[in-house]
């Protein structure tokens, strides 16, 4: 017989058992008398908060409207007594408040005031509390005082003020008198009283906390619920929900028995198959002609192919980081060539061109001055050994250190002997202090091979005499400025001729800037380079 059959015929015996029905009623009728008496908590608890909201609104109102009114500043700067007394003192009981502080942004008191006779009160709050009050914190705050329990809303005079700093403090305090006690009993029609914290708990009084500013429980405010006559509909029918109580018992009892014996105790021994992955737990279970008889052998099939199925995986995952290790290896070899090429030509191509430019110098005065000449054979033949190092400099990866022990100043300036060395040539360049300490070592880099880049085409291409670097900062950016008195070009004409222009962008990207080219024939060229500052370069 197959469990739908049997399952059939269970249920088709409680059906029998209808009356089992009254006893779900009966939970349901409880469950609704247990919503319904929550319900009545609910509103008591929303109803008091809303009347103690209410008659909060003069007291926030009173402390917010005088805190944004700019003649509160002005009287933190004159402190004239007899206008607070006029002003603040006089409207106390028209906010039904009952005293008041007026603070300077460090703490210092500077009024108060009090509807009742005696010594005056002392503040509410601290100054450090008033300056942890700023930081987000409620400006709503309940303390102890000689009189009782003190509420108090403080809010910051001037804070709206343009830099968002405080300038100074107003607390206004109201106590909670049985005056007030008895005011609130009578909106909320419930009997309402101050008790200590940590009383015992009563089901019939709804307790709400008053906190301090440390979210200590001052004081609770305990109110006595109604009390609903739900009890009579309870006690109805007793005996025969207990006789129907221990038929449904039977019933439960029955029906557990048939389905541990026919669904839970196959039901486990499939899932230790799937467990321990292991099909001989089920074998006698797969000749058994039912639904669960069918799923042993669905998993014996499945488990064969599982296995085929991580084989296949397991390939093809190799396959894979194979072909992630190949393409990355094509990727690496990709950007070396391309920085290879970017550091050749700006470094080492540009030496060689300014040497050249030197022997062509060179050969200009060995007729008139070979004096003359013989020193800028040598400067030439320093620039080539300058050459070598660079080239071997590259293989070896040193450059960035260079940097780092010369600096970016310095390595600027033996840049400019060299080229003023190697050609009629005057380069100026200033460096501001401040600006190239705050330059990474990959800055420092790229910026030194733009300068020498801008040189070289300065020479070669604008014949230019003189050329003025400069680095500075504005607005929290380095600002990198090349500027020549060559012949200058149209920079529309030369878009997209050579490497040169190509590299400099590049290099203003990689350091996380922009460039920009302002030329124009016989007005020389100005290149700037305007990037951001990462950290300090160390």
């Amino acid at each position: 017989m197959s469990i739908k059959v049997r399952m059939t015929l269970l249920l088709g015996l409680l059906l029998v058992t209808f009356l089992g029905v009254l006893q779900y009623l009966r939970q349901k009728e409880q469950s609704r008398i247990d919503e319904l008496r929550q319900e009545a908590v609910r509103t008591s608890q929303q109803s008091l908060q809303q009347w103690i909201s209410l008659a909060n609104q003069p007291l926030e109102r009173f402390v917010r409207d005088f805190s944004e009114w700019p003649e509160m500043e002005a009287f933190l700067e004159r402190r004239d007594p007899a206008w607070a007394d006029d002003t603040l003192k006089q409207n106390l009981v028209n906010y039904d408040a009952h005293a008041l502080w007026v603070l300077t942004e460090k703490g210092e008191l500077i009024y108060s005031a009090q509807q009742h006779p005696g010594p005056p009160l002392p503040l509410p709050a601290t100054p450090a509390l008033l300056a942890s009050l700023g930081n987000g914190q409620t400006r709503h705050l309940f303390t102890e005082s000689r009189d009782g329990l003190l509420e108090t809303w403080c809010e910051p005079i001037g804070a709206a003020h343009p830099g968002g700093s405080p300038r100074g403090w107003l607390l206004v305090s109201r106590w909670w008198s049985p005056r007030f006690l008895a005011t609130l009993s009578r909106l909320s029609e419930m009997r309402v009283e101050l008790v200590p914290a940590g009383g015992p708990a009563n089901p019939a009084h709804l307790l709400l906390p008053l906190r301090d500013p440390q979210g200590r429980i001052l004081r609770q405010l305990q109110t006595t619920l109604p009390d609903p006559k739900f009890a009579e509909a309870i006690d109805a029918d007793t005996l025969a929900v207990r006789v129907l109580l221990l038929f449904g018992l039977l019933v439960i009892a029955t029906v557990w028995l048939g389905v541990r014996q026919w669904v839970l105790r196959p039901l486990a021994r499939i899932g230790t198959s799937l467990a321990q992955e292991d099909a001989s737990v089920i074998s006698s279970l797969q000749q058994e002609n039912n639904e669960l008889g069918r799923v042993a052998q669905l998993i014996t099939h499945s488990f064969a192919q599982r296995q085929a199925l991580q084989q296949e995986n397991e390939e093809r995952k190799r396959a894979e980081e194979a072909l992630r290790r190949s393409e990355e290896l094509v990727r690496r070899s990709l950007e070396l060539r391309a920085r290879l090429a970017r550091d050749l030509h700006d470094g080492v191509i540009q030496s060689i061109y300014a040497a050249g430019l030197g022997l062509e110098s060179a050969m200009s005065e060995m007729e008139r001055d070979q004096a003359a000449a013989r020193t800028r054979l040598s400067h030439c033949r320093q620039s080539l050994n300058g050459v070598i190092r660079e080239v071997r400099g590259f293989i070896s990866g040193l450059e960035p250190e260079q940097l780092q022990r010369h600096g970016f100043a310095q390595e600027l300036a033996a840049l400019a002997r060299t080229m003023q060395a190697l050609w009629p040539v005057r380069i100026v360049h200033k460096v501001d202090a401040r600006a190239a300490s705050q330059l990474t070592i990959g800055q420092e880099v790229h910026a030194l091979q733009i300068a020498r880049e801008c040189i070289s085409n300065a020479l070669r291409h604008g014949e230019a005499k003189k050329v003025l670097i400069t680095l500075t900062q504005s607005a929290g950016e380095g600002v990198l400025t090349v500027r020549d008195d060559g012949r200058g070009f149209d920079p529309a004409l030369v878009t997209g001729q050579g490497s040169g222009l190509h590299n400099l962008a590049s290099r203003a990207r990689e350091m996380g800037g922009r460039l920009r080219l302002n030329s124009a024939p016989a007005r020389g060229a100005t290149v700037t380079i305007t990037f951001p500052f990462t950290e300090a370069a160390p």
